[in-house]
């Protein structure tokens, strides 16, 4: 009796080929990739001859498509119909199953090889949810070169803004700031407080700043109240990491309006976000270029949202964060089967007893939700009143600030690998019914708050506004010489990728280039050393030469003390040190 192990996509074959797609309803996830479990009839390469062909014999079992059987494909029974009638390398195997379960199994796929003829055996190409208008009809393969957004799809840009107006100063003269400049005190050169405060500026102007520049930041229409919660709720939307935890936790409840910025026009309709400050792109799927045969239709993609699985794609996108400027900009991948990066998730819009459409998905530090409006939602009376929030004219006749690539021009498909899937933020949304289409959406991460505290690595993407800087607690370089000392035979690149893997604190970028102990040329070889055989003792160390300069920033001692608990728990979690 033998033990043989069922099959997933980007499993290859021994002829170097490789199992494209497979069951999008029926996954396993290793190593941060979600893999399809494979099923006879599902396309594969050969690592010889050009071309697609299919996986040929099941081991039995099988699976409902459209309530036709499919077999499932396992590595003891099944093989490619190639030229070389290659087999398969399974590479999960804690999913098996024994060759007696299906008797004559091995006498059939002789059968099959031969009925199966070689110029018989190409099949249709994978039809995916994107692919760039360059690649010819019938061929849905990954570009291989840097394109224009506008060779894919039309693209829109929006960004959540608080929806009620500016709140007014509290009567006892506190008034909570964004982020790090919560309690920052202007300070005279000898470090005394200036007697005459900093200009404040409005919520707009600290959100534009951060995301465009200071310099680009201009003012936006006034958009109508659709925020609940009353004059408390208002003043948690502005307050930042700075402020009591009371108004970060409150502002997470509030609902913030998708303002649209550039772009052709999604809806007619209010689109809102439970996160503020977060910019989105978005393509409908019936603005997609390309061949419509090598497209999945609206249908089949209502099917896969029904199930939450994902289906294929050859472009995905992200924002990132402009090493240069510190600014937020939209870069697409090229996403090849091989990249492991090209399925993409489908969800399903789930229709509220208020008319209203919501989404829960997963984001950064807990649960993103999408609330779409329609226009003959109960209590509408005026269309133009659940609109998208675009009251005044196109970009170019307004000069309402855009983001790093603010039109679809500017938008780059790059070949650049892309980043790992915890990095990604999209979904392609499907309403009940495709009214209307579906549309494929991306987000950015919230901005880095004021001590707020994660693992190194989870603070890739997010923008820092140009005034905080993410200092890792004990530093890296003292993380990298532990592990090297621990393990010699690691690589530079695998001490790289550990050395990431370390708590990490948002601080003003004053106080980590002046205070911090760790700072450029002050981490003295020495001090690396010393530090890298007791690293919960120079957490300790850097964090409390920061702590003073921190509370000149407003931050109180308990909130350090948690921060520093956080740091802790976060370096224990991954094996840096014990409690």
């Amino acid at each position: 009796m033998a033990t043989g192990f069922f099959l997933y996509h980007l499993d290859k074959t021994t002829c170097g080929g490789r199992i494209l797609s497979g069951a999008s309803d029926d996954t396993y996830e290793t190593g941060g990739v979600i893999r399809q479990q494979v099923r006879v009839g599902d396309p594969v390469t050969c690592g010889k001859h050009e071309g697609r062909y299919r996986v040929c014999g099941g081991m039995g079992d099988t699976y409902s498509v459209n309530g036709a059987p499919k077999e499932w494909a396992g590595s003891l029974d099944s093989f490619s119909s190639c030229p070389c009638r290659a087999r398969f390398v399974p590479t999960v195997f804690s999913h098996t199953y024994e060759s007696d379960c299906n008797a004559g199994r091995v006498a059939e796929r002789v059968q099959i090889e031969k009925r199966t003829k070689p110029d018989e055996v190409l099949i249709n190409p994978v039809p995916v949810f994107a692919k760039s208008c360059l690649r010819g009809a019938g061929c849905t393969d990954a570009g291989i070169g840097n394109e224009p957004q506008a060779n894919f799809a039309a693209m829109s840009f929006y960004q959540s803004l608080p929806a009620s107006p500016e709140p007014s100063p509290r009567s006892d003269g506190c008034e909570p700031e964004q982020h790090a400049q919560a309690a920052k005190k202007a300070k005279t050169s000898s470090g005394e407080a200036d007697a005459a405060p900093e200009r404040k500026k409005s919520l707009f102007d600290r959100v534009s700043g951060f995301f465009f520049g200071e310099a680009e930041a201009m003012p936006l229409p006034p958009s109508p109240v659709v925020v609940a919660g009353g004059a408390e709720a208002g003043m948690a939307a502005s307050a930042g990491g700075a402020t009591a935890r009371l108004n970060q936790d409150a502002a997470k409840a509030l609902t913030y309006q998708m303002k649209h910025l550039s772009g052709p026009a999604v809806w007619e309709s209010r689109f809102e976000l439970n996160l503020p400050f977060v910019v989105m792109g978005a393509v409908l799927h019936s603005m997609l270029k390309g061949e419509k045969s090598d497209l999945l239709t609206a249908e089949q993609l209502l099917a896969v949202a029904r199930s939450g699985g994902t289906v294929p794609t050859r472009v995905r996108y992200n924002w990132v964060e402009d090493s240069e400027t510190g600014r937020l900009k939209a870069v697409g991948y090229h996403t090849s089967p091989e990249s492991g990066r090209d399925q993409v998730k489908v969800r399903l819009m789930d229709k509220r007893f208020d008319g209203k459409y919501r989404f829960w998905g997963n984001g950064p530090g807990g649960k993103v939700q999408i609330t779409w409006t329609p226009v003959d939602a109960p209590g509408s009376t005026d269309a133009s009143g659940w609109n998208t929030g675009n009251q005044s004219p196109q970009v170019g006749t307004v000069a309402i600030p855009g983001l790093e690539h603010p039109d679809i021009q500017g938008v780059t498909i790059t070949t650049t690998p892309p980043p790992e899937e915890k990095d990604f933020l999209d979904y392609i949304l499907v309403f009940p019914g495709n009214v209307p289409p579906p549309i494929y959406i991306y987000l950015s991460k919230p901005p880095v708050e004021f001590l707020e505290v994660k693992l190194y690595s989870d603070f890739d993407g997010r923008s820092r506004q140009g005034e905080l800087e993410v200092d890792h607690i004990p530093s890296a370089a003292a993380v990298k010489a532990h592990y090297k000392r621990l393990h010699p035979e690691l690589t530079p690149k695998e001490l790289k990728k550990l050395s990431k893997r370390v708590a990490a604190i948002g601080i003003p970028k004053g106080v980590h280039r002046s205070d911090s102990e760790t700072y450029g040329g002050r981490n003295t070889p020495e001090k690396i050393i010393a530090h890298s055989y007791d690293l919960r003792a120079a957490a300790d160390q850097n964090f409390d030469a920061e702590k003073p300069a921190l509370k000149e920033y407003g931050a109180t001692d308990e909130q350090l003390e948690e921060a520093r608990a956080e740091l802790h728990q976060i370096n224990e979690s991954v094996g840096l040190y014990k409690k």
